[in-house]
């Protein structure tokens, strides 16, 4: 690239022809060569390159020993996209796995370069993960939640992701009604959906507990994710509570509190009854002593 640039300048002696002076043919060259070197694919090195705020997975490095495989033996054959921020530093816009895989590796990154504002940042972010296949729906919806936690619109969301507005604030609800701690505890847990995390949400809803270190406890990290989730909304259903002892068919109640005992008669019909128990109490209580 640096040389097509030097070429251009050695054109006429000692700079390129002003674009009054060169043919059609010429100046789409011209114009060509500097727009490819403004989007030029390089070879940087990945600790030059940083990290973006706005993360679009919960563990970049996960299972990453496959591409880091692949990339040794193979090459990197994709190039990652790469924005250079105000202050001069570079910023991964995608391509996060292949930055991390290159960087264990010891080796230059392959690289896109562009000039791009934080929207045109997050949008080609989003755009890029819609083509994956393998982001989870906590995923997504963490991705939703962090972009409108940066301060960008809905509808900003929306060219991102493809995501409708209804669904965007879905999404936002049930990453605010669980605990991060708990979601990164558990993974991205490929295969559920928004069902199982909004029961989740809801288990937690009523009963959010200040201290989650009991759940995290009880769920271990050996587990699959999915079998981590669902143990998850397991553990935080709310327990049933004891049902109250069914009146007597009779319509004879009774009640103990402390050293006294209530006997009450639903009916006239049943009052009987309190005269007939009165008469054995002597009998039971002889009864239940020797028992």
């Amino acid at each position: 690239m640096d040389e097509g640039l030097d070429y251009l300048d050695d054109l006429d002696g000692e700079e390129a022809p002003s674009p009054s002076h060169q043919s059609p043919t010429v100046s789409r060259a011209i114009d060509a060569l500097r727009d490819e070197d403004r989007h030029s694919t390089r070879m940087i090195s990945p600790s030059l390159i940083r990290m973006s705020p706005i993360m679009d997975r919960l563990d970049p490095s996960e299972d990453l020993e496959g591409l880091i495989a692949s990339i040794q033996e193979e090459g990197q054959k994709v190039p990652i996209l790469v924005r250079r921020l105000p202050n001069g530093e570079l910023e991964v816009v995608f391509g996060r796995r292949r930055l991390l895989a290159c960087r264990a590796l010891g080796r230059d990154v392959r690289a896109t370069v562009m000039e791009m504002t934080d929207e045109e940042s997050v949008i080609a972010q989003g755009v890029e993960n819609n083509e994956r296949l393998d982001t989870s729906f906590i995923e997504r919806a963490l991705f939703v939640a962090r972009i409108l936690d940066a301060g960008f619109k809905a509808v900003v969301v929306t060219r991102a992701t493809g995501i409708d507005k209804t669904s965007i604030s879905l999404m936002k609800g049930i990453v605010e009604g669980i605990p991060e701690e708990l979601i990164r505890h558990i993974g991205p847990a490929h295969g559920a959906g928004r069902r199982q995390w909004d029961q989740l949400r809801s288990n937690l809803k009523d009963q959010m507990p200040t201290d989650i270190s009991g759940v995290l406890a009880e769920i271990p990290r050996a587990r699959p994710s999915p079998e981590r989730l669902a143990e998850a909304i397991r553990l935080t259903q709310a327990k049933p509570k004891p049902q109250a002892e069914p009146p007597s068919p009779s319509g004879i109640t009774a009640r103990v509190s402390g050293s006294r005992l209530t006997i009450s008669a639903g009916s006239k019909t049943d009052r009987g009854f309190l005269k007939h128990l009165e008469s054995r109490l002597p009998e039971l209580f002889e009864e239940w002593r020797k028992s």
